[in-house]
């Protein structure tokens, strides 16, 4: 096991910057905290959940390939880059989209970005918020995988543990001293049992599933969801493991264009319809039911990774929805009825 002391993590993000491409949680003017491109002075630490980190793998728009005299040329590329600070509910997060977009048919885009790419891990100590519930879906407060570096906050400093030898490698710098294994796996079991009990388990994400799978939830769930939805996608956009996406076509010049593709919502109207017109979900209270039934009912069980479900119980639908149409909500009203 191995520590840094606080004070001295910028300096170790300064180091990794000279070969990578650092992400870390940054302060925007607005206030909000992101994870973008390292800048000593909107860097901190003193964070809770930023925006989910699934863009390094899969932006928002992306030219997939270029097209020119009918020749296709695909735009694959991969940086070598270092996501900084996320949580063991966006590491989940990674880990179940990385297989929902490699399993059947390997996504060659978003496999150069992923392979490309090191995970540091922050470990939570407890809650980040009111809507945590990651203790429920079994992804987190503390990473069990996927990681190559976790960080557990001490105090003045931090205990670092390895989960892979690209992470060892990056811990070269003087700035990295060693610390007994034992008195470091006591110090992570004591930290990781405070973290676990201070997050209370959501009982109603389980009887909420059950229901789903018996078909006892009651059906005007549903519409009492679609009347409040004001369809502005925001619970997908920010959730760590959705990964609905759009294809279009763009000519730039006579002769030459490109294929993109660019985030989508199942919520949306234009989602599901058919060539025909024929829309299979044509209500948007059909369009909510269809997305949470993919997080609790018809998830793949290879691509949840150990975890619940396709929720990894980050909170942030609920955190975002302006009009209070979160998991949490959902699964306290079918569970309530």
């Amino acid at each position: 096991m191995k520590t840094i002391a606080k004070k001295n993590v910028k300096e170790l993000l300064r180091l990794w910057a000279k070969e990578y491409h650092v992400l870390a949680p940054t302060k925007t003017t607005r206030g909000d905290c992101i994870f973008d491109t390292f800048q000593e002075d909107l860097f901190t630490l003193d964070y809770k959940k930023p925006l989910s980190p699934k863009s390094a793998f899969f932006p928002h728009n992306e030219v997939i390939f270029h097209v020119e005299q009918n020749e296709f040329r695909e735009a694959v590329s991969g940086t070598k880059t270092i996501l900084f600070g996320i949580r063991s509910c966006d590491m989940m997060g990674l880990l179940q989209s990385a297989s929902f977009m490699t399993r059947d048919r390997e996504d060659i885009y978003y496999r150069a970005k992923k392979d490309a790419a090191m995970t540091v891990v922050m470990a939570c100590p407890g809650p980040q918020n009111e809507t945590c519930f990651c203790t429920t879906t079994s992804s987190g407060p503390v990473a069990q995988k996927g990681f190559d570096l976790l960080f557990y906050d001490m105090g003045e400093v931090f205990m670092i543990e390895m989960g892979s030898q690209r992470g060892k490698d990056l811990l070269s710098s003087g700035l990295i001293a060693d610390i007994d294994d034992a008195v470091a796996g006591e110090k992570i079991e004591a930290f990781t049992h405070k973290a676990v009990q201070g997050i209370p388990i959501i009982h109603e994400v389980y009887e909420a599933m059950k229901r789903l799978k018996d078909g006892s939830a009651n059906e005007e769930v549903w519409d009492y969801f679609g009347r409040k939805c004001i369809v502005c996608g925001g619970c997908a956009f920010d959730c760590p493991t959705c990964t609905c996406f759009n294809v279009y076509d763009q000519e730039k010049a006579p002769g030459k264009g490109i294929r993109a593709r660019a985030w989508d919502a199942c919520l949306y109207g234009g989602f599901t319809r058919e060539a025909s017109g024929h829309n299979p979900r044509s209500t948007q209270a059909l369009r909510l039911k269809r997305r949470h039934e993919h997080k609790l009912l018809y998830y793949n069980e290879t691509d949840v990774q150990g975890s619940l479900c396709g929720c990894v119980g980050c909170g942030r639908c609920s955190d975002f929805c302006p009009v209070h149409i979160g998991t949490l909500e959902v699964v306290k009203e079918i569970a309530a009825k």
